[in-house]
């Protein structure tokens, strides 16, 4: 059985003490690698007040998302569990908003952000169960939490559909694996964050369990896909890609899971989905 402790004390010093994982990651952001084109589309989609939307990045790390939101006219704030990314983030954002915390409990009062991101954290924490039940707290009653991660349900498009057909009906919500004796070396030596992706994942998340734990904690799903980044497909590839999203196992089948959801409001209209009309 895993030790959930020993476990997440060696993913907080492998992000603590790895800073080439960080700089990996902060190349393919600027090669075009992220969801850029979402987070404009989600934030012009808040209802807020005179001085912006508010928006929490759930594991900030390079502080890409929060540089972004801010550009986009919203009040961004950032956490992460390492020192390290928090200093990354910190010189990019203009107000420096970001914090060392813990993503499985939040340092902010309940109801206190329009947006929530949490991008590519779900496969490196022991808790997503707790992680989802501190987002929820965190987000005002119409409120949006945009979410992704690995969809890992294989290695190929055919292991992929197989395992989806078996696991929709399935209700797990994490499968934890300790990390290999290796992996921090891997990283070091790694020139590019494709020769080591997913390595530093301890919980080997899929689309099924993500939507389980969404819809356990009373948000409302408005929009899932399994797609790549735009940025990784030719315009035949996207279009075939989009052509497989409508078709009922193959669209839980991708490598990467999309999810936007919404906090329920307790009475009166909630806010337009900005996803209405497609990705």
């Amino acid at each position: 059985m895993t030790d959930l402790r020993d476990l997440k004390e060696s993913m907080r010093k492998f992000y603590e003490s790895n800073k080439n994982y960080h700089r990996l990651i902060s190349q393919q952001e600027r090669e075009g690698f992220h969801y850029d084109y979402l987070l404009e589309r989600l934030i012009r989609g808040c209802s807020s007040g005179d001085t912006g939307p508010r928006v929490l990045d759930v594991a900030s790390g390079t502080g890409h998302y929060v540089e972004s939101s801010e550009r986009f006219g919203a009040i961004a704030l950032g956490i992460d569990l390492s020192v390290h990314a928090c200093r990354m983030a910190k010189s990019r954002s203009r107000h420096g908003m970001v914090c060392q915390s813990d993503a499985e409990s939040l340092p902010f009062r309940g109801s206190a952000f329009d947006l929530v991101l949490c991008l590519q954290l779900l496969e490196h924490v022991t808790g997503p169960e707790n992680v989802l039940l501190e987002i929820t707290r965190v987000l005002k009653p119409g409120g949006r939490l945009f979410l992704s991660a690995p969809n890992m349900l294989g290695s190929s498009p055919f292991s992929r559909t197989i395992r989806a057909v078996s696991r929709r009906f399935s209700g797990e919500i994490k499968d934890l694996r300790t990390l290999s004796a290796d992996v921090s070396q891997r990283w070091e030596q790694a020139t590019s964050a494709k020769e080591v992706a997913d390595l530093d994942a301890c919980n080997r998340t899929n689309i099924f369990q993500a939507l389980n734990m969404v819809r356990r904690n009373g948000l409302v799903v408005e929009y899932f896909d399994t797609m790549r980044h735009p940025a990784k497909y030719d315009r035949l590839a996207y279009f075939l890609a989009c052509l497989r999203q409508k078709l009922p196992v193959m669209r839980y089948a991708g490598v990467n899971y999309k999810i936007i959801a919404r906090k329920p409001v307790s009475s009166g209209p909630g806010m337009e989905s900005p996803m209405k009309n497609g990705s």
